[in-house]
């Protein structure tokens, strides 16, 4: 594997060694210098970019983005806006977010319940249902922007609402609502595009909609295959393109060839094209938090080795068949036979013995050490000597801390004679090294 990972660079790696070359005059920088030049104008030449060529773009897309570039703007502002605002809002925070979008009709806040905590303003024009924005979209984080259209008596609005948690706690939603004609006016051409979702016409523009090849699509089915296309009639066709905001699909659409009947510019004329109003939902259920003791289902989780008698007993099906299941702590289980089997002797172990009376050992006191005195050689008598021939000795009955003297071979021999009768024998010439105590004299014998 390592093998084929490094045969496409050894080729060019090869080439380079070749052409480049070096001699015996040239230093490494020079060679390197010149290896990686090589490299960057013939192997692996760097990327560039032509910012002088431009490519046409159809007239299509090109009067599709000249209509929808202001309206696109304002809506990506109010997504990132949107998304900051996960915290209950203050009456400060509110009144700068009407003063960046004045296109707004309102703003709320919705408790987890449905019930609304505050909203700007206090009586809004439009009544609108909030409580679908509480449920969140399978097809998204519960956390993301949530967009929904509701059709009211005035026109539809769209809204926006961002989710609000404490830690894993839903708390609600802050929903911000317009009505998309007033933000059309915002487009470079808004005559000349229509504005819709699969709920709801949101601007017809100068067109009948009922005319357009428009109608005759099932916009709820379209946006999930396709993001941009053509649709057709007998009058002509249209250029649409999809754009989401948040999790709604906005459909921009303009002419692209043939004429169509101007219309009243309102969207009661496409209200039989849509679906009618949706039944309304009930606040969405919120799971409450589970103590310890509610996720055991309020019982204790006894050990194996005391359940082995619950663990026994348990019955068998009333429809008379034999189960194969083993029950928590069942003497059955392989794993919890041989750790309860011997538990349970420990415990018996225990028992047996459970009355005996608990006597008290005392253990007996060691005997005291005598006391160890350690001599000197000073301190070896005569006597001691006697008993052991084989430490020299010195005359006063001393051992020489030098070992035996060869010229005194009654001392090397370990002799046991008195300090007088070797005198004598020496003719009573003493030994100067001897001090009278008995002791070497450290300076050495003195002529």
């Amino acid at each position: 594997m390592f093998d084929s990972f490094l045969r496409p660079f050894f080729l060019p790696a090869l080439l380079v060694m070749l052409l480049t070359g070096c001699s015996s005059y040239q230093s490494t920088k020079d060679v390197w210098k010149g290896t990686k030049n090589f490299w960057n104008n013939h192997v692996s030449p760097a990327a560039e970019i032509d910012y002088g060529e431009k490519r046409d773009i159809s007239p299509r897309a090109a009067e599709l983005t000249d209509s929808t570039i202001g309206i696109d703007r304002q809506l990506t502002r109010l997504e990132r806006v949107m998304m900051n605002a996960d915290k209950s809002p203050t009456k400060i925070w509110v009144t700068n977010f009407f003063a960046n979008f004045p296109w707004l009709n309102g703003f709320a806040g919705v408790k987890y319940d449905g019930s609304i905590l505050g909203q700007e303003p206090a009586s809004p024009l439009k009544q609108l249902d909030f409580i679908p924005l509480l449920y969140a979209d399978n097809r998204q984080n519960n956390r993301a922007l949530r967009a929904d259209v509701q059709n009211t008596p005035f026109g539809p609005e769209v809204m926006l609402a961002v989710p609000l948690y404490n830690s894993t706690d839903f708390l609600g939603v802050i929903v911000a609502h317009f009505d998309m004609r007033t933000l059309a006016q915002l487009s470079g051409n808004p005559s000349n595009i229509v504005i819709l979702s699969p709920q709801a016409l949101l601007w017809p523009g100068k067109y009948d909609y009922a005319a357009t090849p428009l109608s005759s699509v099932n916009w709820a089915d379209a946006v999930t295959k396709s993001s941009s296309g053509v649709c057709k009639n007998a009058t002509g066709s249209f250029y649409y393109l999809v754009r989401y905001f948040a999790n709604l699909p906005l459909i921009f659409a303009v002419p692209e060839s043939g004429s169509f009947p101007e219309g009243a510019g309102d969207q009661e004329q496409a209200a039989q094209y849509f679906p009618k109003e949706r039944e309304k939902l009930p606040p969405p259920p919120i799971p409450e938090r589970k103590s310890r003791k509610d996720i055991d289902g309020g019982q204790q989780i006894t050990p194996p080795a005391a359940a082995n008698i619950e663990g026994n007993a348990q019955q068998q099906p009333s429809g008379g068949g034999v189960t194969h299941d083993i029950q928590p702590g069942s003497r059955e289980s392989v794993l919890l036979k041989g750790r309860a089997s011997q538990k349970s002797m420990m415990q018996e172990g225990r028992l047996e013995n459970a009355d005996a009376p608990v006597e008290r050992v005392q253990r007996p006191r060691r005997a005291a050490r005598p006391e160890v005195r350690q001599e000197s050689w000073h301190d070896v008598t005569p006597l001691e000597l006697e008993s052991d021939p084989k430490i020299p000795a010195l005359p006063g009955g001393r051992p020489s801390p030098f070992g035996p003297r060869e010229d005194n071979s009654s001392v090397s021999s370990g002799t046991s004679e008195k300090p007088e009768a070797l005198s004598e024998k020496q003719g009573d010439k003493t030994d100067t090294s001897i001090l009278p105590g008995g002791p070497l004299e450290p300076s050495g014998p003195q002529e």
